[in-house]
């Protein structure tokens, strides 16, 4: 037994809920064409962001290991700084220790002088003579 022919009403009824259907599909086909879109531009978004922090991420470790080369550089101006000073302090002190042995040298060159100066003085000066007492100049009994 076959099923009896759809009325034109029917029909257009048919017509119309499969026009519908297909109009609901295709708005759905065109939300999903959207959709693909946003995720493909989204992707591309996340890759680029992604490309992007790495960089920063290389950028940063580099910066880092150059920080880390300053500070020892750094370092190392500091150990030669306080070697500098030391040796700014000893050559301090050694020119105070050569200012006192220079004081005690001109000294000693006066004491030196003044010690010439006097012999050259007893020098000139005829010694004076002392006649001998007569109990000097006469010899002895018994002699």
């Amino acid at each position: 037994m076959s099923a009896p022919a759809p009325t034109i009403s029917e029909a257009a009824a048919a017509r119309e809920s499969a026009d519908e259907a297909i109009s609901k599909v295709s708005e759905t086909q065109k939300r999903l064409d959207d959709l693909t879109e946003q995720l493909k531009s989204i992707s591309a978004q996340v890759g680029q962001v992604t490309r992007e922090r790495d960089a920063a991420q290389s950028k940063l470790e580099s910066t880092n290991a150059e920080l880390a080369k300053a500070k020892e550089a750094a370092e190392q101006a500091n150990t030669k700084a306080t070697e500098l000073e030391n040796a700014a302090n000893s050559s301090k002190e050694a020119e105070t220790e050569r200012s006192k042995l220079q004081a005690a040298l001109d000294q000693a060159n006066a004491e030196i002088e003044r010690l010439k100066s006097e012999l050259e003085q007893q020098k000139m000066t005829p010694p004076v003579s002392v006649a001998p007492s007569p109990e000097e100049a006469s010899p002895p009994p018994g002699q």
